[in-house]
């Protein structure tokens, strides 16, 4: 990682005063149609697609619930959640669990379907930029951003977190 003067830095420059951070790791996940992007902290691990245990009386979005290292998270389709039209389960389809931002006992983590392995993606402040009228449109959506030419989603994991709590009726 490079600060603001182009030196590289093996300590966290954030924390060092007078530095900035001029990337940021991140991971492109694929989805049915269109991409999502996420700090590579956001990302537990990606599994094999298994068929969730159903949900009574749930939203199309919430597919169902999975075990997953000795917990029993929800399965999302982000499409869904954000008002997009739903993907397919096919070859190739694969679950990212997700860590959820707040420390939450009650949702540790969340599983969206994805469509293919995430890849790196090292985000620079000259190669994104956002769309903020369509990302006004989309729940669950924190942004909706153009990077390198192409048009990715920055999901509301806040909101995924909260709608899934409400649901619970906690």
């Amino acid at each position: 990682m490079t600060d603001s003067t182009g030196n590289s830095s093996t300590s966290n420059p954030a924390s060092l005063p007078g530095r900035r951070i001029d990337a940021i790791h991140c991971l492109l996940i694929p989805m049915y149609r269109g991409s999502l992007l996420l700090p590579n902290a956001a990302l537990a691990e990606v599994i094999t697609y298994t068929d969730p245990m159903p949900i009574d009386d749930a939203p199309d979005w919430l597919l169902g619930h999975l075990n997953w290292r000795e917990h029993t998270i929800p399965l999302i389709s982000f499409e869904l959640a954000s008002g997009g039209e739903a993907g397919t389960t096919r070859e190739g389809s694969r679950i990212a669990v997700l860590n959820t931002l707040n420390s939450n006992p009650k949702v540790p983590y969340v599983a969206i379907l994805v469509q293919g392995i995430p890849h790196l993606q090292l985000v620079l402040p000259d190669t994104l930029t956002e769309n903020k009228a369509a990302t006004r449109q989309r729940p669950s959506v924190s942004a909706q951003v153009v990077l390198d030419g192409q048009e990715v989603l920055v999901p509301d994991l806040d909101s995924l977190e909260h709608r899934i709590e409400n649901l619970k009726g906690n």
